[in-house]
């Protein structure tokens, strides 16, 4: 583990804060584990530690044995047939506030069972279920949008969602002949946005509808954090851009239509292939299918004895 953190840090003294320990000690370790292998793992230049091509294969190999003896441990929690067991689940910003009713749900039908949500990007939710960090991911693409490509992820549909401006209630709006509040594209280009931070898969969707309808929008504030971002839409004059279901279930915001419509994307679940199912994240899917149905938006996910 400490060979895997200063790989992953490329140095020493912040890999010793990762893992709490003193850099003296985690230092001693790692000679202690190269002596011991016969070979050097790691290649000390100045500042910069890098994996030597003997590091590289050793931690390919470590890394596996680590999601055994993580599965392992999964599996006898699973003695306890759901009375104990626990279950991490990776989300982005968007897909916390899509999956609270069913994180809700799960909760209330598994209540010994410890849930721990970790908000992320899409490309470090797929990372961390491909090294077992994460039990399952919950991101807001399809399956063609993955980030590592990796024939080892499994994907599933959750929901699929449209694209809406959104604006605090008090705001003052135009309507259409209908009396339904609309915005037209060049409002769109005037109107200034709040949004997240380009390291986002959405704010990514985001920006290819503007380069598509050549639209330069006038972004005033970007961030990582979408209670931020809805909090500063609701007390002032900036719009935003969210999954319609997102603006339905929260109050003082009103949804705005806009031409060229924005886009509809997927809310996707992805697990990876050979990872033991332990019986919190069976019971975890098998719940996600029948909200998923609820939703009239069928998934795919398989139950355990069909995997």
């Amino acid at each position: 583990r400490y060979l895997l953190a200063v790989a992953k840090h490329s140095s020493f003294t912040r890999a010793a804060e990762s893992l709490f320990v003193s850099q003296p000690a985690l230092s001693q370790q790692i000679k202690q584990l190269e002596a011991q292998v016969g070979v050097q793992l790691l290649e000390r230049s100045g500042r910069n530690v890098h994996l030597t091509d003997a590091g590289e294969i050793y931690v390919h190999h470590v890394e596996r044995a680590l999601a055994e003896i993580n599965s392992a441990a999964q599996a006898l929690d699973d003695l306890s047939d759901l009375t104990r067991g626990s279950l991490n689940l990776g989300l982005t910003p968007i897909t916390d506030y899509l999956t609270a009713p069913l994180i809700r749900d799960f909760i209330t039908k598994y209540p010994r069972i410890s849930l721990n949500t970790i908000e992320m990007t899409q490309q470090q939710i797929e990372e961390a279920v491909l090294q077992d960090q994460v039990n399952i991911g919950v991101i807001f693409s399809d399956s063609f949008s993955l980030s590592t490509r990796s024939a080892d992820l499994e994907t599933y549909t959750l929901l699929t969602d449209s694209l809406v401006l959104a604006t605090a209630r008090s705001a003052h709006l135009i309507t259409d002949p209908n009396g339904c509040p609309n915005l037209r594209e060049v409002d769109l280009v005037r109107h200034p946005l709040a949004l997240l931070n380009s390291q986002f898969e959405m704010r990514k969707q985001i920006d290819v509808y503007f380069s598509d309808h050549e639209i330069t929008p006038n972004v005033i504030l970007e961030s990582n954090s979408l209670g931020v971002i809805i909090e500063v839409v609701r007390s002032g004059e900036l719009h935003t851009i969210l999954p319609a279901s997102i603006v339905a279930s929260l109050g003082g915001l009103t949804p705005l239509a806009v031409s060229p419509p924005l886009p509809r994307h997927t809310a996707t679940i992805i697990i990876r292939k050979s990872a033991y199912q332990s019986q919190a994240c069976s019971a975890f899917l098998k719940l996600a299918l029948l909200w998923s149905r609820a939703l009239g938006k069928p998934g795919q996910v398989p139950t355990q004895t069909e995997k």
